[in-house]
């Protein structure tokens, strides 16, 4: 059980470090997606039109899904929020998080000094996907222009933190 334990947590890392690669190379500036690292605290945030985006984290293959940039109405959304080498504490992690919205209308918070995470330290460089779900649909009546989302994610027992901003266009098609 211990080989295969080992194993896991090797292919976790590799997982960890080819996804970081691939989000970090695909970055578009001012996009759907951005990434900050505290030390080696690191948070990835992303708008995605793939609703299922967390539970591809609870299969064997390793998760693939792509930022959006724009949604027209009736299109539907989520907010992915994805953390590594938070600081356990007997064996657990616990990351916080505060997320506000904005569209052309103006902005509001959404969460304060929320839990994000509270769970089992699998190893350093595993990506752990927050538990706190946000997901949203463009209705008709939704004001044409940039519309995104601000995170500050904090661990909690290290006291690191990372502010991420995303932002996409909503409204009819381009």
């Amino acid at each position: 059980m211990m080989k295969c334990s080992f194993i896991f947590r090797v292919w976790f890392s590799i997982l960890a470090a080819l996804l970081c690669t691939a989000v970090a190379s695909a970055q578009p500036v001012g996009g759907g997606i951005d990434k900050a690292s505290d030390g080696p605290f690191t948070g990835l945030l992303l708008v995605t039109d793939n609703l299922d985006w967390y539970d591809m984290f609870q299969r064997p293959e390793p998760p693939s899904f792509d930022a959006k940039q724009h949604f027209v109405p009736g299109e539907k959304g989520s907010l992915a929020i994805i953390f590594s080498n938070a600081e356990p504490r007997d064996g657990t992690v616990r990351v916080m998080c505060d997320i506000s919205t904005r569209n052309p209308e103006g902005s509001r918070q959404v969460a304060a000094d929320q839990v994000c995470y509270e769970g089992p330290f699998y190893g350093p460089n595993i990506l752990h996907p927050a538990l706190l779900e946000l997901k949203f649909e463009m209705g008709n009546e939704e004001p044409a222009g940039e519309a995104g989302f601000s995170v500050t994610l904090r661990d909690a027992h290290s006291g690191r933190s990372v502010d991420l901003d995303v932002s996409f266009t909503q409204g009819s098609a381009r």
